[in-house]
C-alpha cells in the first residue's frame, strides 16, 4: 500500500501538450489519396505526425517563394541619387 501511495506522489501532477510548439491556425488542405498515403509514409519514416511534416513542407515552401522574390532573376534598374 505504501508504495502505491509513493508512486503516486512521484507521478506527474501535470502534462503539457505541445509546450515546444509555436501557436498556428487551422488550414484545410485536400489532397487525392495517393499523395496523402505518400506523405502520411514519409511522416512515418521520419518518425513524427504527418501534420508536422504537413506544417515543415508548408514553411519551406514559403521560405522558397520569399528567396524568389527577394533574389529574382529579372534584372532591375536601380537608380542612385548622389
Amino acid at each position: 500500500m505504501s508504495d502505491e501511495i509513493e508512486r503516486k506522489k512521484k507521478w506527474p501532477q501535470s502534462v503539457q501538450l505541445g509546450k515546444d510548439e509555436t501557436p498556428h491556425i487551422a488550414v484545410d488542405i485536400e489532397l487525392p489519396d495517393d499523395i496523402f498515403k505518400g506523405l502520411a509514409l514519409q511522416a512515418h519514416e521520419s518518425d513524427m505526425t504527418f501534420n508536422k511534416l504537413a506544417i515543415n513542407i508548408l514553411k519551406k515552401g514559403l521560405q522558397d517563394k520569399e528567396y524568389k522574390f527577394e533574389h529574382s532573376s529579372n534584372p532591375q534598374l536601380l537608380n542612385e541619387k548622389y
